[in-house]
């Protein structure tokens, strides 16, 4: 690994000096009296410009020897060795002396004035083939390109192997003196004036321009069946050496690298499609189009860009998956809330806290006493939070919840710290089963979603949540039939959330969920809910009910014996989405494709026992709506950030996305599990031993826009829309 600078010349040496004074200031601090010395510093940070270890040189082979023979004298003087440095006075402030750059000239055999096409081409070929060697002979270190002399056609020639074979900069020197003078006004400095800063008398001497960064080419590597990848070893370097300079001998008689670019560069749109082609033939299931056309080092970076295993990196990475766009699949309105927001909602609800204040102060007198008494432990075994709700009889709901979560009004953090106790520890709040990771929900969902102004703002929240996320779509799912112990109309209760969700949001669907272990009549009369809604629409809008969410933890009842209750829903075309939790074997899975045509499935954590099924998914293309924060928190798996984990059985997502299933990471229930739609994806990676690429995220984000209920068209454009804002993110740059 060596940084290198490979450079052309002509009559005049005294260029090479000054591209120095860039790269190599600890060497020869040319430009400290120079006007534009604090650009240059800004140049070299700006490109994070390192000081080179080696010098190539391409020059002619006729009329350039007293040129040649002027850059050795001053290579020498730069030598920290040298006697001469002892005369120098500065020398000591101005020079590293770890820092000696070698110097490898190399000049071309049957080339002089550059007037005639053969000696052209000659050049050409020399000056590709020795790039390509700098490039990878400089592999991990930093390859710097310049313009630094001869004819015009030798800088097209660079710029080609640039264009080509990649550098990390691409420097000009401009002079700047008098145009009509036609010379350099140090033109007639000698080596030992160019070993130190130049005088200000001659301040206007050059400019030095970086015009970019060029990635190598993702032409070279590619194959047709008539055309080889682009190798060195094909392309050697052939000359002999006299000790100070290399004549190399270029054969155009034989293979050239001239002529296998200007094929590669004919046929390009032929080798990209290969090339787009061969990548996404590589995947089970491929990702957004335009990711497989971006240069390969950009496709290596995100390929092997590792998140989900350093803790220290965690703040960065989460800044960046923020801006990720996504589409939320598998979220609960019944779980939205954490303890402040409880506390904004109950507030919401004051005309009717208000208007019971009297049959609820008692209790409130009473809740008030035994907190202040209690610890919080005793206080839970005296008055569980499931209880409260019902605490004062013969109210509407929910305004006992409201009362009681009204005492918190200033105390937030005793809030949550009773609902969630240790559970607040994340390396504690791990395979509490599903029994207590309900009760963490007591004080809010059905109990609490009984009245207009409770729906309303819930929503409200949800959708502050999505859009400081970047959720581009929102699928809410939601039971409205359990909403109506407050007096509310179910048909009322969805054009509420229609409407507050549609303030903030284009593009979003609501999900209808039932559990299995309800009533069938509960079954019945949501699914008849559901028929109405679709066939009278709400007149302001179109109906936003896009699909049915068969969920809870018990299977009570299976999929073949709820499917007759599902027929009117089916017969719309409408979609279906089934929660197969940890308990659900493998049969009950088999169940939910089968008889109720399910194209969804969430959890899906038994899948990988079954190789058969997971064929069927990937020919059904059935995606996986995967959960991981309440998948952690009620089974347990392990997680890199959390050591207490490392017995628990391995996260199967990234098992998944490798087989080709349509994976999607969804926040479920974001208040109880004290979670957000950017620290889900997150999660994923940290509960994946190896971590999840940048490359797997995107695939994940594109799978969610993919298998979203939203219809055709709209899905289309979404996609569409979140490929041109990831490319641009791609294009600012991964910070890590």
């Amino acid at each position: 690994m060596s940084n290198i600078l490979v450079t052309t010349m002509g009559l005049s040496w005294q260029n090479l000096p000054k591209i120095l004074g860039l790269t190599n200031p600890n060497v020869v601090d040319l430009y400290r009296f120079h006007p534009s010395n604090d650009k240059m510093k800004g140049i070299r940070n700006e490109f994070d410009l390192q000081p080179v270890d080696e010098i190539w040189i391409m020059t002619t082979e006729g009329k350039v020897y007293p040129q040649l023979d002027a850059l050795h004298q001053w290579h020498a003087l730069l030598e920290p060795s040298h006697t001469l440095l002892a005369k120098i006075k500065e020398w000591p402030s101005l020079i590293d002396t770890s820092f000696w750059p070698v110097l490898k000239i190399f000049q071309v055999a049957g080339t002089d004035d550059m007037i005639s096409e053969n000696e052209c081409r000659i050049m050409k070929e020399a000056i590709l083939r020795i790039v390509m060697h700098a490039a990878e002979y400089a592999s991990g270190g930093q390859l710097l390109l310049t313009f630094a002399g001869g004819s015009n056609t030798m800088s097209a020639d660079m710029q080609l192997a640039a264009t080509m074979f990649g550098c990390h900069a691409l420097i000009h020197v401009v002079d700047a003196g008098d145009p009509s003078a036609n010379m350099d006004p140090a033109s007639d400095f000698g080596p030992e004036q160019f070993t130190g800063a130049l005088p200000a008398d001659y301040k206007d001497v050059m400019t030095i321009l970086v015009t970019g960064t060029f990635s190598r080419n993702m032409l070279l590597g590619i194959s047709l069946a008539d055309m080889a990848p682009i190798q060195s070893s094909d392309y050697p370097i052939v000359g002999s050496e006299n000790g100070k300079v290399a004549l190399l001998e270029i054969d155009l008689a034989g293979l050239t690298l001239s002529k296998a670019v200007a094929d590669r560069l004919e046929k390009s749109g032929y080798l990209a499609g290969c090339f787009t082609n061969a990548l996404m033939t590589a995947e089970q299931d491929p990702s957004f189009p335009s990711l497989y056309s971006l240069p390969s080092w950009v496709v290596y970076k995100l390929k092997h860009t590792i998140l989900g295993i350093h803790p220290d990196k965690e703040k960065h990475e989460l800044e960046w998956l923020n801006k990720l766009p996504k589409a939320a699949l598998h979220c609960q309105l019944e779980g939205v809330l954490d303890a402040l927001e409880l506390i904004r909602v109950a507030n919401a609800n004051y005309l009717l806290t208000d208007r019971y204040k009297m049959r609820t102060a008692f209790h409130v007198r009473e809740w008030r006493r035994l907190l202040d008494r209690l610890s919080i432990e005793d206080f839970r075994e005296q008055s569980p939070l499931k209880t409260v709700a019902d605490a004062v009889r013969d109210i509407p709901e929910p305004v006992s919840l409201c009362a009681f979560i009204q005492l918190f009004n200033n105390e937030p953090e005793f809030l949550d710290e009773l609902i969630y106790g240790r559970n607040r520890v994340e390396a504690a709040f791990v395979s509490i089963g599903l029994h207590a990771y309900e009760a963490l929900g007591d004080l809010q969902g059905i109990r609490l979603l009984q009245s207009e102004a409770s729906i309303r703002e819930t929503c409200r929240i949800l959708v502050e949540k999505a859009v400081l996320h970047n959720v581009r779509y929102l699928e809410v799912r939601c039971s409205p039939i359990r909403y109506v112990a407050g007096g509310l109309n179910p048909i009322r209760i969805v054009h509420m959330i229609e409407e507050e969700i549609g303030k903030s949001f284009q593009d979003f669907s609501i999900v209808f969920t039932v559990s299995r272990h309800r009533l069938k009549s509960d079954i019945m009369q949501l699914v008849n809910l559901a028929k109405r809604i679709m066939e009278n629409p709400n007149q302001d809008s179109r109906s936003r009910l896009r699909g049915f969410d068969l969920a809870e933890n018990e299977i009570t009842s299976s999929a073949r014996d709820l499917r007759k209750y599902f027929f009117p829903f089916m017969e719309k075309c409408q979609h279906i989405t089934v929660n197969t939790f940890g308990n659900v074997d493998v049969a009950g899975l088999w169940e939910a494709v089968y008889h109720l045509n399910a194209e969804r499935i969430s959890h899906g954590l038994t899948l990988k026992n079954n190789t058969v099924l997971i064929e069927e998914f990937l020919d059904r293309k059935i995606a996986v709506e995967m959960c991981p924060s309440s998948n952690f928190q009620i089974l347990g798996f392990r997680d890199n950030y959390i050591p207490g984990t490392d017995a628990k059985p391995v996260y199967p997502l990234k098992d998944y996305l490798d087989m080709g299933l349509k994976v999607s990471v969804n926040p479920d229930h974001p208040g109880i599990s004290r979670t957000d739609f950017t620290r889900e994806l997150h999660r994923a990676a940290r509960m994946t031993p190896v971590g999840l690429s940048i490359w797997n995220m995107l695939k994940i984000v594109h799978n969610g826009f993919k298998t979203s209920f939203a219809d055709h068209t709209v899905r289309n454009r979404m996609l569409r829309e979140a490929e041109k804002e990831i490319i641009d993110l791609i294009q600012r740059g991964i910070p890590f």
